[in-house]
């Protein structure tokens, strides 16, 4: 029994009750988040009135025809598409290692498929870094190659041309690499996302910065684009419910090698604490410029920052940085040490977050098809059935609008390496 037939088999388990025949009740499935996204109670809006309209709180459903459509003829293969950054791309390297779990666990569903199976067939598309290009592919994957099913991508720009188009072409989208939060706020029913949003590290990180460190005067330092403009918006409404508004916002170009502008901007308001936003590179030589500038405030950020390049940019800068992670790295159960093991006999390197989320994806999508057959719309029904799954990224627990809201965990620069601090806190 696959993975997906397992947990769906789970929503449905009968509890009998061995002197009370009869007595039978279904297992009632994983409840909803109190709140969308998970958000702690401080952080709710409306929390003293009652709003008109509460969104996102309930499933979206599809309930268009094409559940009853007989399978192709003549099908050779069971296709899914692939949207993944180009090689030369800011996003290349993200992309590369998501395409490679999404590889293996192709590979692997192939070698264990029974007498008369169809094969997987990944049809493998770049998206190049011009708006709108995602929309010709998600067009050529749905209606000339076929796919079931696409899988992808990194840039959060590319990922909601692809959504909208995936809607009117009645393809299921399956992301597993971008962290834009307002991905699943389109309330398109053709949408899965098992990698943790923005909206996550906003939350988590405003908890740390103004509840646990009191901080009073906080600056941001952030890139210039989408990834860091709309990843930072949570982490400041967050930050003014909890009382204690942003006192400086600054940007900085992608690539910039200065910031003593925003740094003077910065310094003029006596932080107590910095959150940094961007790519590892820009954060760590911005962390190297403000502790050199004689700012002395901590330094916080999201998941883009563990990594060894901000170590290196930031240099005796980076101790004492905090940062929120999806994944707990160093782990040593069998589930990840044996993916660690494959992956790394594959492709002759570990594996990151990037390729964990886009191996688990692939998972979900191939038990989906698996379940549900060569039907575009039986295929979105089972993916849409899932509540929780255990993938080789640890335990994920999707809203109502299929958004993982797997508990962060947070790490901290001490001797030069990131170090865990704590547990994730627990899902409500």
């Amino acid at each position: 029994m696959t993975r997906l037939a397992r947990t769906l088999a789970g929503l449905s388990v009968v509890v009998a009750a061995a002197s009370a025949p009869g007595e039978t009740k279904p297992a009632p499935p994983p409840a909803w988040p109190v709140h969308y996204g998970n958000a702690p109670e401080e952080l709710v809006p409306f929390r003293r009135a009652t709003p008109n309209q509460r969104y996102f709180a309930e499933q979206q459903p599809f309930l268009g025809p094409g559940r009853d459509d007989a399978a192709p003829e003549g099908l050779a293969s069971l296709r899914i598409g692939v949207l993944a950054p180009a090689p030369y791309s800011v996003d290349g390297a993200r992309g590369e290692m998501m395409r490679r779990g999404i590889e293996l666990a192709v590979e692997e569903a192939n070698a264990a498929r029974g007498a008369g199976d169809l094969p997987f067939e990944l049809v493998v598309r770049e998206d190049a870094p011009l708006w709108g290009s995602a929309a010709n592919i998600m067009v050529d994957l749905a209606f000339k190659d076929g796919v079931l099913a696409v899988i992808g991508s990194v840039d959060g720009t590319a990922t909601h041309v692809a959504l909208r188009v995936g809607l009117k072409a009645e393809v299921m989208l399956v992301n597993t690499a971008s962290s834009d939060q307002t991905m699943t706020e389109t309330n398109i029913p053709w949408l899965i996302r098992v990698f943790p949003d923005d909206r996550q590290h906003g939350y988590r990180l405003a908890s740390i910065v103004v509840k646990e460190k009191g901080s009073k005067r906080i600056a941001v330092l952030r890139s210039n684009d989408r990834y860091a403009r709309m990843g930072i918006r949570l982490f400041n409404d967050s930050a003014r419910r909890l009382g204690v508004p942003i006192r400086q916002e600054m940007r900085f170009v992608p690539g910039d090698q200065a910031f003593d502008t925003a740094i003077e901007r910065i310094r003029a308001v006596d932080p107590d604490a910095v959150v940094l936003w961007g790519e590892a590179v820009d954060a760590g030589r911005a962390a190297a410029a403000l502790r050199k500038a004689g700012i002395k405030a901590p330094f916080f950020g999201p998941d883009r920052l563990l990594d060894p390049i901000f170590l290196k940019e930031a240099g005796e800068a980076a101790e004492g940085t905090t940062v929120t992670f999806p994944m707990r790295l160093g782990r040593t159960d069998e589930v990840w040490t044996a993916f660690e093991r494959k992956f790394t006999k594959r492709w002759g390197k570990a594996p990151d977050y990037f390729a964990a989320y886009g191996y688990d994806g692939t998972r979900l999508t191939v038990d989906a098809i698996r379940s549900a057959g060569p039907n575009r719309f039986r295929v979105r029904d089972a993916l849409y059935a899932l509540r929780t799954y255990e993938g080789v990224s640890g335990p994920m627990r999707f809203d109502p609008t299929q958004n993982n809201l797997s508990p962060l965990h947070v790490y901290r620069v001490s001797g030069g390496r990131f170090v865990l601090t704590d547990l994730p806190v627990a899902s409500r």
